[in-house]
Order: C-alpha cells, then sequence, then structure tokens
C-alpha cells in the first residue's frame, strides 16, 4: 500500500510540474539515466494532453532503458493496462513498428558468440506482452517480426528474456509453427532441433508438419552426408587450436565419427518421432531400421528409428516390421523395438503370421525362450480375450521344455491388462498340470486377484511341482511361488482395505 501511494504521488507531482512545460523526446532521453526519470516518462505515457508521438516515445524509452532498480517492460504494461481500450490500440499500433525496427538492429549472433544485445532481449519480451493490445493487422506483423528474431539464432534467443521461445510459439499458435521450419538446420545443437520438431508438431497445421517432415528428413540425410563431416572436422580443428592441443588426422576422424552420431542418434531421429506422422518421415524410420550394417553405430540409429516411431506405426509398415522382428540375426534390442511397434499399430491381421513362433518349443536353443516371449506376448495384445484359451492350449509342453521365469511373468502381465479380463480362465489353470500354466496363473493373480483367489493359492503353497527354466533361482518350485505370491497379495489387498476404510 505504501509503494503504491509513493508511486501514484510520484506521477502527480510529475503531472504537476509538466503544466505549462514543454516535454520534448529529448527531455525523454536524459529521464532514462535519472532516479525520477521512470516515474515522469509513465507520466507522459498516461496523459491524453501529450501528442501521440511523444507518449509512443515514452513507451518505447521504456523498453530502451538499461536498469536494475526498474523493470521497464513491467512499467509498460501496467501503464498500458490503465488506458481505456481505444487509446492503449492506437498507441501500442504507432510503437509496433519501433518495435520490429529494434528487433532487426544488429547482426545475427554467430555461433558461439554468446546470447544477443539486451535491447533486443528487452524488445522481444515487450513485444509478446503487448501483441494482444495490437490491432489484428499490427498484430500480424510483430508476431512475424518476434518469432522471425527467435528462429533467426533459435539457439541462442530460445530461452534469452522473461519469456522463453516455447511460451511465445505455444500462445500464439499455428501461424508461428509455420515459420519454425525456416530454423530447423543440420548444424544446430541436438535439444534445439528436437524441440523445434516438438513445437511443429503440436502447434503446426498439416501443410506446416508436411513441409517440416520433408525438412528433417533432408537434414537426417544431410548429416550423413560428407560435408557435414567436413563441418564437424572444421569445429574439432578450431577447438583444438584455441585449447593448444596437437591432434592428428586419425583422432579428427574419430571425432567427425563419435559427433556424427551424437548428432543423428541425438537429434534429427529423436526430431523425427515428433513428425513421424507424416509418410515421408514413417518411411525414412522405416529405412534405418532395416539397414543391414551390423556395426555399433547404425545398431543404435536402428534402434533409436524404432524408438522414433512409437505411437505412429501402421498396419502398412508391418510387413518390414516382422522382417526385422522374426530374423534371428537381428540384434535383441532391435527385434524388441520392432515387436513393440507391430504391437503398437492395433492390427490383428499379422495374428496368423505369429502362431507359428509363439507357440515354438525353445528347448533348441538357450535364448529361443525369448523370441517366444515376445511373439507371444504380442499375439496376446492383439488377440485379447479371444485367442487366450488356445494360446494355453497350444504351449509345448514336454517333459524338457523350458520357461523363463520373465517369460511367464510377462505373459501374465499381458492376460491381466485384457478387457475384459479372463479370470475364470485363470483360475482353472491354478489346478492344471502343466506347471507352467500355474505359475502364469500365479503371477496373474498377484497382480489382480482377490479374497476368492487366495484360498486355492494358499493350498498350492505345499506343490513340490519344479520350475524349469533360465531365472527361477530362488523360487525352485511351484510351491515357492505360491508362497511369495500370497505374500504380495496379502500385502496389496491390505493396503486396497485400509485405503477403503480411511475416512
Amino acid at each position: 500500500m505504501r509503494h503504491c501511494f509513493w508511486k501514484c504521488f510520484v506521477l502527480l507531482i510529475a503531472l504537476f510540474l509538466f503544466e505549462g512545460c514543454a516535454i520534448t523526446e529529448s527531455d525523454i532521453e536524459t529521464w532514462k539515466g535519472t532516479v525520477r526519470g521512470p516515474g515522469k516518462i509513465i507520466a507522459v505515457l498516461l496523459a491524453d494532453k501529450f501528442s501521440d508521438e511523444l507518449r509512443v516515445r515514452a513507451g518505447v524509452a521504456l523498453i530502451e532503458m538499461e536498469r536494475y532498480d526498474v523493470d521497464g517492460i513491467a512499467e509498460l504494461q501496467g501503464a498500458l493496462r490503465k488506458m481505456p481500450e481505444e487509446t492503449r490500440r492506437r498507441l501500442v499500433d504507432q510503437m509496433v513498428p519501433r518495435l520490429i525496427s529494434i528487433l532487426g538492429s544488429g547482426s545475427k549472433q554467430e555461433e558461439g558468440e554468446g546470447p544477443p544485445p539486451p535491447i533486443q532481449v528487452r524488445a522481444k519480451d515487450a513485444a509478446f506482452l503487448i501483441l494482444p493490445y495490437a490491432s489484428a493487422s499490427k498484430q500480424k506483423e510483430l508476431m512475424q517480426a518476434l518469432v522471425g528474431w527467435l528462429v533467426e539464432d533459435f539457439n541462442n534467443r530460445s530461452l534469452a528474456g522473461n519469456f522463453s521461445a516455447e511460451q511465445i510459439i505455444r500462445q500464439v499458435g499455428s501461424p508461428a509453427a509455420s515459420q519454425l521450419v525456416e530454423a530447423m538446420n543440420a548444424r544446430l545443437p541436438q535439444q534445439a532441433l528436437v524441440k523445434l520438431a516438438e513445437l511443429i508438431g503440436q502447434l503446426g497445421d498439416q501443410a506446416t508438419k508436411r513441409k517440416a517432415g520433408e525438412r528433417i528428413v533432408q537434414i537426417e540425410r544431410e548429416m550423413e552426408g560428407p560435408a557435414f563431416g567436413e563441418w564437424i572436422a572444421s569445429r574439432l580443428r578450431k577447438q583444438a587450436a584455441a585449447s593448444g592441443r596437437q591432434v592428428s588426422e586419425n583422432d579428427i576422424a574419430r571425432g567427425v565419427a563419435y559427433n556424427r552420431e551424437q548428432f543423428i542418434v541425438g537429434g534429427a531421429i529423436p526430431a523425427m518421432h515428433y513428425l513421424a506422422d507424416q509418410p515421408v518421415v514413417a518411411n525414412r524410420l522405416l529405412e534405418i531400421a532395416k539397414e543391414s550394417n551390423s556395426s555399433p553405430e547404425i545398431e543404435a540409429r536402428r534402434v533409436a528409428a524404432l524408438q522414433a516411431l512409437e505411437g505412429h506405426s501402421k498396419p502398412e509398415h508391418n510387413q518390414v516390421l516382422l522382417r526385422i522382428a522374426l530374423d534371428s540375426g537381428q540384434p535383441d534390442r532391435v527385434r524388441d523395438y520392432a515387436f513393440d511397434r507391430i504391437g503398437d499399430s492395433k492390427d490383428r491381421s499379422v495374428i496368423p503370421q505369429l502362431w507359428p513362433l509363439a507357440v515354438q518349443s525353445a528347448s533348441a536353443a538357450p535364448n529361443a525362450w525369448r523370441v517366444r516371449w515376445r511373439l507371444g506376448s504380442l499375439l496376446l495384445s492383439l488377440g485379447g480375450p479371444e485367442v487366450a484359451a488356445e494360446w494355453f492350449n497350444r504351449l509345448p509342453r514336454s517333459s524338457d521344455e523350458q520357461y523363463a521365469r520373465e517369460e511367464l511373468y510377462g505373459y501374465a502381465e499381458r492376460l491381466s491388462q485384457m478387457r475384459p479380463q479372463p479370470t475364470d480362465l485363470l483360475r482353472s489353470r491354478l489346478n492344471s498340470s502343466a506347471w507352467f500354466e500355474q505359475a502364469i496363473a500365479l503371477f496373474y493373480f498377484e497382480r489382480v486377484g482377490g479374497e476368492p483367489e487366495l484360498a486355492a493359492i494358499e493350498a498350492l503353497k505345499t506343490s513340490n511341482t519344479p520350475t524349469k527354466g533360465p531365472h527361477w533361482d530362488e523360487i525352485k518350485t511351484i510351491g515357492a511361488l505360491a508362497e511369495s505370491v500370497v505374500a504380495s497379495m496379502r500385502e496389496r489387498l491390505g493396503k486396497a482395505g485400509a485405503t477403503k476404510s480411511s475416512p
């Protein structure tokens, strides 16, 4: 309250002093650096007795001030809020060309030169704050200049000032997103490229996203080319020279290879994720995923490409994905993500192709169970309750068949996620003669079972039926598994009961 009184008092004194005095732009320029100057400038901006030209000059002066004791941008916004709407729009419209001029002044920062000039940063913040007050035509002009300033040097400018590029672009929306495409280039830091793609993917219209999709594919291909490698090499040589280090051409070559992969796997491919609904991007990701080169670098690209396709895989992609997933010569990580993307597609037409391997014997090879697990889980996810009983009946049952602990747990997890849940089917499997069916049922009820199932599971605690397969080190029998499940269920049900009884 005291601060408000003092501020009003200063404004009243300033207005009193103005009576009979001819205020000029020169006075405003002087006041920018005096103790009471900001109050006088605000008074000019608010007073109808002064010309629009002088009042606009006062508004711009608040932006130009470089002071630590007064926030000129906040003072400008506060003054504008006090004005009648018609007056505010008229003055703001006249301020727009001056703000655009400030944003366009100076030269673009060179790479590594640092942040933009403070006056431009203040003008950017002011432009964002006064944008809603301008007329429609001036809003468009200012928005284009504002976003244009950001994208001209996105990496150095995106976090400068009080309002980030993301805040501004989300506020402006689709019109801003179309300008972001121009900012996308291969030499941006990885995080900046990913952020641009994210904003375009979330805010852009279809035409903008299509254009951005084409651009990000061009960028990824550019990163693979020799010119991009030369650019990285020149940077590495400059860095070495600046630090006084001697580096060989072999060192440079290794540095180029490493940094190229960082740009591709950490920048271009993750950026593609936000534009993967565009066919040109999805097709390029599939091309990368199909690469036959077995080097660790290419494997990392393939994994990243399949990760980037998450949420965007379609039925028409599944034949390519199946060839990858079912190829025993492919790296496990690549196959795993191919399975995941097939599941994302929700395409039931692939189920007939999954059956033979989803119920194959795993006794022939040490890790064959892993493929069966992934295919069985995928089949259950796509087929739902309709295939659950048939799947159980077709699982291999020879006396020497082995099932890994995580395999059976994974099946139970998929079964528990079905709607409707196949609870009656799993109850019947608690008394199965096949130990692995009992284990699946136990894992299932550990997740979703209630009091009605506890008695039947308690009865299994005395079972000496052995478990067979990898990773059952601490659980040698069905009885041991049942004991563990009972403890887990009682803890879960006890917590649920405590929650229900709490007020």
